[in-house]
């Protein structure tokens, strides 16, 4: 049963009316800081479906040319070039590489539906629609289908809400939503939090396929979010759209094996070191600039806690956004000291071989942004988590996202000013074993080749 939505104002949830900020600082204060005890049996909603709409069944699996190299490049997004994007074989697989089912892995003694992304504490609040030329549509990760909600072209529409509207008439949108309660019973209000950096995780999903696609995505927070639930139909209490991504006539998604093969290190870490270029390629790959509608006023901080890490001291580093190197901050920081003392957190920190943590600064934004902001900034965390997941798997190691931070701690442990705060914490290391047993769905001959452990 979904949770019934807390009040407007009640200061459960983000705000919807806008308070300069002063909404925002009372929920994070109360809520969004610190994470709750968790009721481990309690559910997540299920995913949404349409009861009467036509279904479009999606090419499954899905193939994917390789990806680019010094000699090929991705795919031009010339019109008389690109493949047109109703194209269901081109479609599918972006969708199933953004929030489908791309895997059966075996953890806990159960078996779970993979997906290419990963969700705060698995319970994947995030919707997908689809705006084309042929109309509305809605995404079925588990039937790896579409829903047809309408047939008539809403993307001029769509795209006038978006503040500002793009320059040049995008030919696709994607409009990913949250379910309001969808984790709340698990997490309680700070259930919306993790609804805006898994927003985040998804777009930044989003921009990675698109971008290899040659599509030139842009990730929109600003825009009129009742007008465009209302075009999508959606109930304000229940479903808001948190994130709008639009992009050119895509080509086909070229994949690399870290798409399908990027997971959450379930099983654990194993306790050897990882090299300090490993861990900076991860960093480069990170903060890249982001394709945003719009200029946070202070971006984001990477830190680096190190534990075994070749070439790197143990301690606490931060990266310097102008150089990319790592300048000391805290000799004998460790990473377990940014969790709760006897929590699962502290447990993985001690086995992996650092940890990266992404910090940012709620007070900058709620001048220019109101409370906004406090999605957007949470939004942006998403983006890098999904950045450093990808890396993490690109360069063979295990990594996971985590949530559970003693954010006080961690900003003591981190020496961080005093406008800034921990938003996200990522684990990496060499993940033990085989790490989790995973069937791969994905893959068929001229596909990407499944992992190798």
């Amino acid at each position: 049963m979904t949770a019934p939505a807390p009040a407007a104002g009640s200061g459960t949830r983000p705000p919807s009316d806008e308070t300069g900020g002063a909404a925002a600082r009372r929920y994070h204060a109360r809520y969004g800081s610190v994470l709750p005890a968790i009721d481990p049996a309690a559910g997540s909603t299920p995913p949404k479906h349409h009861p009467g709409a036509r279904v479009l069944p999606l090419p499954y699996p899905p193939t994917f040319p390789p990806a680019p190299t010094a000699d090929r490049t991705s795919p031009s997004p010339d019109p008389d070039l690109a493949p047109d994007p109703r194209d269901l074989e081109h479609l599918g697989a972006l969708l199933a590489l953004l929030n489908g089912v791309t895997r059966a892995d075996w953890t806990d003694g159960r078996v779970r539906a993979g997906r290419p992304v990963p969700s705060g504490g698995g319970t994947y609040p995030g919707e997908v629609y689809v705006a084309t030329s042929s109309g509305l549509c809605h995404y079925l990760p588990a039937a790896h289908a579409l829903e047809l909600l309408s047939e008539t072209d809403l993307r001029a529409d769509l795209a006038g809400a978006l503040s500002p509207p793009p320059a040049a008439p995008p030919e696709v949108l994607l409009l990913i939503s949250s379910r309001l309660g969808a984790n709340l019973a698990r997490y309680g209000p700070f259930g919306h939090r993790l609804q805006a950096l898994d927003t985040g995780v998804l777009a930044g999903q989003a921009l990675t396929l698109l971008e290899s696609a040659g599509a030139a995505p842009t990730a929109h927070a600003l825009f009129a979010q009742e007008h465009v639930g209302r075009l999508l139909g959606l109930d304000a209490e229940t479903e808001r759209v948190h994130a709008v991504v639009t992009a050119g006539r895509p080509g086909p998604v070229a994949s690399d094996a870290a798409l399908p093969n990027r997971r959450t290190a379930r099983s654990g870490y194993e306790p050897a070191p990882v090299p300090l270029a490993q861990v900076l390629g991860v960093l480069d790959r990170a903060a890249r600039p982001v394709a945003l509608d719009h200029t946070p006023p202070a971006d984001c901080d990477l830190y680096v806690v190190a534990h075994r890490v070749t070439g790197l001291a143990p301690g606490c580093h931060r990266r310097d956004p102008r150089t990319g190197r790592l300048v000391p901050v805290a000799d004998g920081v460790s990473a377990r000291e940014l969790f709760p003392a006897g929590g699962p957190g502290e447990l993985a920190a001690f086995e992996a071989a650092c940890a990266v943590v992404v910090t940012g600064s709620y007070e900058a934004g709620y001048p220019v942004y109101g409370d906004r902001w406090y999605r957007m900034l949470n939004l942006r965390a998403g983006v890098l988590g999904q950045r450093i997941g990808l890396a993490a798997a690109r360069t063979g190691l295990g990594a996971g996202l985590r949530c559970d931070t003693d954010t006080g701690a961690a900003d003591a442990a981190l020496r961080t000013p005093p406008d800034r705060t921990t938003l996200l914490a990522a684990l990496l290391g060499p993940e033990r074993g085989a790490g989790t047993p995973s069937h791969h769905l994905l893959f068929r001959p001229g596909g990407p080749p499944p992992p190798t452990g």
